[in-house]
């Protein structure tokens, strides 16, 4: 199931969508009529963040270049990066975004 970020239980909003004969036939046989409304919302849920994911991808093209980082030309270069890392265990990146988390 996927997990929605809400603070407070969300006010319910009706829409009425059309779908293909086939593609409503299927949902009718595959998903119970009780489970169809949660199942439409979850299924749009992980499409929509997907969907962001790929724009945020997308707007950042670019943004790593190669000789800005002249220390992690090589996958080697990565691997020890990512062992120095490890070492100092996780970090609190919050202050650095910008969150409070």
């Amino acid at each position: 199931m996927v997990q929605m970020d809400y603070a407070m239980p969300e006010t319910r909003e009706r829409l009425n969508l059309y779908l293909t004969k086939p593609l409503a036939d299927e949902l009718r046989r595959l998903i119970p009529a009780r489970e169809r409304t949660r199942f439409v919302e979850e299924v749009l849920a992980r499409e929509l963040r997907r969907r962001k994911l790929k724009a945020a991808l997308k707007a950042s093209a670019g943004a790593w270049r190669d000789e800005d980082h002249p220390d992690m030309l090589t996958g080697a270069d990565i691997d020890r990066w990512i062992e120095e890392q490890r070492k100092f265990g996780t970090r609190d990146w919050s202050e650095e975004w910008g969150r409070d988390e």
